[in-house]
């Protein structure tokens, strides 16, 4: 009772409570199928990264199919891929 199903929303939650952060208008930057589906259940918009040492084959697919909305393989592309998030929405 009261267990808590992986991957929950929940440190994402916390992080944009503690930031004074709408979920909404937050992206997170994740690396693993988990956290892209915890930070989606959390309802925030998700950018996929491929760029770690741990990276495979098909990762940015997966990335994608678990709600990541683009990937990016290295940080140098994370402000225009922001910016450029930042006018499409979703509910556009």
């Amino acid at each position: 009772p009261g267990k808590k199903t992986k991957p929950a929303p929940d440190v994402f939650l916390y992080a944009a409570e503690q930031l004074g952060a709408n979920p909404k208008n937050t992206f997170v930057i994740e690396d693993s199928v988990h956290g892209v589906t915890g930070a989606r259940t959390a309802g925030m918009r998700v950018i996929g990264f491929t760029g770690a040492g741990h990276s495979y084959p098909g990762h940015a697919d997966s990335l994608t199919e678990a709600g990541a909305e683009t990937v990016i393989r290295r940080l140098a592309e994370l402000g225009s891929t922001i910016a450029a998030l930042s006018e499409w929405s979703e509910d556009a």
